[in-house]
């Protein structure tokens, strides 16, 4: 059995140790002995069900591995030569270490060009949602205004105006000097992101009747707020709706927003897209709706086979989810497609499991 500590007791780790744990029990013959952490207050408590040792402990432990759970770089260097003069440095690495080592296993032997590119950048960068599809960091400045209560940013439609688009109070910005920001708002969508709703085949079009489900902050519904003959909003998460209402107060008539999930089940949280819309012609759907999107399409059954949609649908929460929902609307007389290159959802505790590389978007047309 190999030991392996972990350094840091932070946001990062409380965000990924299970996760990490996860992968190393799917490596085999691994065991944490505990954390490492130089704050002398920690030392001798609990954090995370183990103990909190001092980074002096591995002058007597012959450990074989110890992962670091640090986020900037500077932090993560200097830490790395505190420890490299108590351990070889080769038993050092970043936190994502062994979900590299799974997807190296699951994947190595690939001929897929993106995955064998996706691998080579993961191996030398630290891990991401998009790796090598990250594109150049941006930064919406953040105002208030003080009639409503709510920060909002400049938003530019697709018809190139601004407008605000409200979050919620409690929202947590991006601090940098001295002002707050939005950061990479559109990351998912830049080009080339395996996550674009459109592309040159598959666009909003004037006059197009759109589903926005899982609408969030609204970017999307918001940019073609302009062409759109209407649209249909569909969020759950109650502390986007007092935003949604202020970002979309001027387009009553063309917006109607619906505070439940998509589903294929009716109840007090969910709907049917089917029985929202009724016999409304439906033009585009997007979709992300955090896992649920094989019960959502199979609740718009009747929209889809009514219609001719340009369906832009996740599949990436899910292991498995691409399949299900290709097969699904195939059933309903469309054709298939999925945007290019892989994501790595890191949020699911199956990837860490599993090592397991996903396509972003299913794209649906007839």
């Amino acid at each position: 059995m190999k030991d392996v500590f972990f350094f840091g007791t932070g946001d990062c780790a409380r965000l990924y140790a299970d996760k990490v744990s996860l992968a190393l029990k799917s490596l085999g013959d691994f065991q944490l002995i505990g954390f490492l952490d130089n704050d002398a207050a920690k030392v001798g408590t609990v954090f995370e069900g183990y103990q909190v040792y001092h980074p002096d402990i591995l002058r007597k432990h012959s450990c074989d591995m110890v992962l670091l759970f640090l986020l900037e770089d500077a932090a993560y260097v200097e830490v790395l030569v505190q420890l490299s003069g108590m351990i070889s440095v080769e038993r050092i690495h970043r936190y994502d270490f062994p979900l590299k080592v799974l997807l190296q296993k699951r994947y190595g032997d690939s001929a897929d060009r993106e995955l064998k590119e996706t691998l080579e950048y993961s191996f030398s960068h630290q891990i991401s949602v998009f790796n090598q599809f990250i594109g150049t960091e941006t930064y919406d400045e953040v105002k208030w205004d003080r009639r409503v209560q709510l920060p909002y940013i400049d938003f530019t439609t697709a018809e190139g105006r601004k407008v605000p688009m409200y979050y919620p109070e409690e929202y947590k910005f991006t601090e940098k000097n001295g002002a707050f920001y939005v950061e990479n708002l559109l990351w998912e969508q830049s080009e080339g992101s395996p996550h674009l709703y459109t592309r040159q085949d598959h666009q909003v079009e004037d006059g197009d009747c759109i589903i926005d489900a899982g609408v969030c902050e609204g970017n999307f519904a918001l940019k073609y707020i302009d062409i759109a003959s209407h649209i249909y909003l569909f969020e759950i998460d109650p502390i986007w709706l007092k935003p949604l209402e202020y970002t979309f107060k001027n387009y009553e008539k063309k917006v109607t927003i619906v505070k439940k999930a998509v589903s294929d089940k009716e109840s007090d949280r969910t709907c049917r897209i089917d029985n929202v819309v009724m016999d409304r012609k439906i033009d585009f759907i997007k979709m992300d709706v955090e896992g649920a999107e094989v019960s959502a399409v199979r609740g718009a059954e009747r929209t889809f086979c009514r219609n001719d949609i340009k369906a832009s649908i996740c599949c990436y929460h899910k292991s498995m989810d691409e399949r299900k929902i290709r097969a699904q609307l195939r059933q309903y007389g469309y054709r298939t497609s999925v945007s290019e290159g892989y994501m790595l959802f890191l949020h699911s505790e199956d990837t860490w499991e599993s090592g397991e590389l996903r396509r972003g978007i299913v794209y649906g047309n007839r």
